[in-house]
């Protein structure tokens, strides 16, 4: 977070008074992109943030609730880290941070055409991977 907002405010004159949570989400998608790539030198990529941002999800009203909520966002999550960045990212910032199409293309840098692509195909891969990995029908 805090890279984020320092490169936002080193690349301020890039801002062109346009929305600025897209623009937001766009220099931290490109911030966690470098960090990406300098920790795939040094180590094998684990989605260990994805969890986290589970864990940090609403409050449950019990105990149990809340640990088979976290289990299932958790599964989610490790299920969501096998699919291709491009695709992982599209569903991760559709359907978990619940922006729109064009916002999504925004941080990307895809066509909206390609955002919409990624996000279905993502998607079913995603019922492929719940129904292999549990069995059943998800949707």
């Amino acid at each position: 977070m805090q890279d984020t907002f320092y490169k936002a405010y080193v690349y301020l004159d890039s801002y062109d008074n346009e929305r600025i949570k897209p623009w937001l989400f766009k220099v931290a998608y490109h911030a966690f992109i470098d960090w990406q790539r300098k920790e795939r030198r040094s180590s094998p990529y684990e989605p260990a943030w994805m969890e986290q941002t589970a864990a940090a999800g609403p409050a449950a009203k019990s105990a149990e609730q809340e640990a088979l909520a976290r289990e299932e966002a958790q599964s989610w999550f490790r299920l969501l880290g096998k699919l291709t960045i491009n695709k992982r990212h599209a569903v991760l910032l559709r359907d978990h941070h619940q922006l729109s199409y064009q916002e999504i293309a925004d941080i990307t840098g895809l066509s909206l055409a390609s955002v919409k692509i990624n996000i279905h195909r993502g998607r079913e891969e995603l019922r492929q991977l719940i129904q292999q990995t549990y069995g059943g029908d998800y949707r």
